[in-house]
């Protein structure tokens, strides 16, 4: 029986921590802060080599920040000090927005969209989505919690929008970063990643492909995307930290930086010294997208005071002559068939004019807040391209380069014809430039469009690459190419002939580029050879699916003993295959709509 005095004997076992299994000690540790951390390294010995060893480490890696000022706070304590700072190898920067209207809608709705799942296939590849499914009645539990949210939600928001209104601030954000980055002599860090993300209450997040975010706050979140890829870089420049590693929302599913964005802010962070911080880059993974309309009242958040100056002068011009009704190939600035001669935008009839400004916030370029329709002079405008191009050109020593297109625009061209194929300019401008990097090793081009010739010579002057991806990939009609076999045959017995490295080229989803059509995708080219048979972990990982009860290879892997192999990456002659007339039925689960919806959320809707 137990009472109140009874006295025991028995002591507290100040080593109980050190009982526990390494996957829970690492998981305590993790979130204890850094005062509590150094408490126990004082009780013992045995507790202070746990805490100083190598699984605890690993756990300081990776450290992230939102750029408040107590997460920034945070990380320069732990830079400090003498012992963990040092093993900070990898900061994460992470853009966000409180999902406010998105809250507030809900509420006014009551109505809750079908929760993310996760899809695991019989390989173990693991997927996220989101489908668009009928939505559900919340429950009264449901609204009210999210009503508790949203007050703390507009609590918060406030004073995370404080840090970045102002030029000051936005100054001081840049210096602290910046002292985080080179604030030991002997650091080993070697990776900077952006990432994105909502917030929807206290600990709660959505990625940005989230259903039940509104347009209004995914505007909001492109533009505080670009605005924090501004910030993080210009401290990246002035403090001329040389690292391995750059991420720029490669692991964000459904946000990037548009490429117009990359394009206009690179000079100001060429004159902070970027050329000297990624000379030795030897890993790039850069997500962009086509155009987005940040919004008149958010063009100094997002390129800042000067260049949102100048911005706002080209805005002022390109609506004007959309009023004017001028024929899209001959606005200003308009990248189209034949180059024409570039114009100044800097005349001061431009530089200011309210009456004609608050015509501009009653407009928009699409059905969709926040995107361009394919017609508009914004959409199309020459520094849509160079963006890339001129930030590779201060990589020469890079070793793998991993390039993302996520597509924005939103079809409108009154003649029928299809405007998304010019942006294969961006890769046009990395060959046409005659970027050289000797040690590149491997290619990844997703969601990009390509001229083959622009492919062929891209690889030709790379002699050194092993891999090739190619995701999503659209290619455009050229003269002497009937299509991906064809370019991807002509590049690998090119690579054999030559002797090259390269030994493995990756597909998944290759599409040819309609110019005259509606511009959608379309079906994918076909990568099943004729009388092939059917593998088992083609099935297994959803690379083989089927159209009109007839097999579609969808993702193949072709290496270098296969490279002369007769139509090793398909037949040419329609999307079928000219000679697999097999008839095949998929098996039960295979998941065609998830599928689908994952590739809308990793490369944007289908154009149309």
């Amino acid at each position: 029986m137990y009472t109140p005095h009874a006295k025991t004997n028995m002591k507290p076992d100040e080593n109980c921590l050190l009982q526990l299994p390494r996957e829970l000690i690492e998981q305590i540790l993790g979130n204890l802060s850094l005062r509590c951390i150094k408490n126990l390294r004082r009780i013992n010995r045995r507790m202070n080599d746990l805490v100083l060893g190598p699984c605890f480490y690993s756990y300081f890696g990776q450290k992230s920040t939102n750029l408040t000022p107590s997460s920034l706070s945070s990380i320069e304590a732990l830079m400090e000090d003498d012992v963990f700072g040092r093993h900070v190898r990898h900061i994460r920067i992470i853009s966000e927005t409180f999902a406010i209207d998105s809250a507030e809608n809900t509420l006014a709705t009551g109505l809750y969209h079908t929760a993310e799942s996760t899809l695991t296939n019989l390989y173990g590849d693991e997927f996220f989505v989101q489908l668009d499914k009928p939505m559900s009645k919340a429950t009264d539990e449901q609204l009210k919690k999210l009503a508790v949210d949203l007050e703390w939600m507009k609590a918060h928001a406030e004073a995370y929008e404080m840090v970045f209104r102002t030029e000051k601030g936005e100054e001081e954000v840049v210096n602290r970063l910046a002292h985080i980055f080179r604030r030991r002599e002997h650091s080993l860090l070697d990776t900077i990643e952006l990432d994105a993300r909502f917030v929807d209450g206290p600990g709660l997040f959505s990625r940005p492909v989230a259903r039940h975010i509104v347009d209004s706050d995914r505007q909001r979140l492109w533009a505080r995307a670009s605005q924090v890829y501004r910030l993080a870089m210009m401290a990246w420049a002035r403090s001329g930290v040389a690292i391995s590693s750059l991420l720029i929302y490669t692991n964000t599913t459904g946000c990037s930086v548009p490429s117009y964005d990359a394009t206009v802010g690179l000079p100001g962070l060429m004159d902070a010294g970027l050329a000297r911080s990624s000379a030795i880059v030897k890993d790039l993974a850069f997500s962009f997208s086509t155009r987005m309309d940040h919004g008149w009242e958010r063009l100094a958040q997002v390129y800042g005071q000067k260049v949102a100056a100048v911005e706002r002068r080209r805005q002022r011009l390109h609506w004007q002559e959309i009023r004017e009704e001028i024929d899209w190939q001959d606005m200003h600035g308009i990248i189209a068939t034949t180059e024409g001669a570039d114009y100044t935008t800097d005349d001061s009839d431009w530089d200011s004019d309210t009456e004609f400004d608050m015509g501009i916030l009653d407009e928009k370029g699409s059905e969709i807040q926040g995107r361009y329709g394919d017609t508009m002079p914004q959409s199309l405008y020459r520094d849509n391209f160079p963006g890339i191009s001129r930030l590779l050109q201060n990589m020469p020593n890079l070793q793998k380069l991993d390039l993302h297109m996520y597509q924005t625009l939103e079809y409108e061209a009154y003649d029928g014809g299809s405007r998304l194929h010019y942006y294969e300019a961006v890769f046009k401008h990395i060959v046409d430039a005659k970027l050289q990097f000797r040690q590149l090793k491997t290619l990844i081009l997703r969601g990009l469009f390509l001229d083959a010739e622009d492919l062929l010579t891209f690889m030709r002057h790379h002699s050194g690459i092993e891999r090739l991806e190619l995701h999503n990939a659209m290619l455009g009609p050229r003269p002497g190419y009937s299509g991906w076999n064809n370019v991807l045959t002509t590049l690998c017995r090119s690579a054999v002939h030559h002797g090259t490295s390269l030994s493995n080229v990756f597909c998944s989803g290759l599409y040819n580029t309609s110019r005259t059509f509606r511009g959608q995708w379309g079906h994918p080219h076909n990568l099943l050879r004729s009388h092939e048979e059917l593998k088992g972990q083609w099935v297994e990982r959803w690379w083989l699916r089927s159209r009109q009860g007839r097999p579609v290879l969808w993702t193949r892997e072709v290496l270098r003993d296969e490279f002369e192999h007769e139509n090793a990456f398909g037949e040419e002659g329609g999307a079928q295959g000219a000679k697999n007339t097999v008839q095949w039925t998929p098996p039960a689960g295979l998941p065609m709509e998830e599928l689908r919806v994952l590739q809308e959320e990793e490369y944007g809707r289908t154009y149309g």
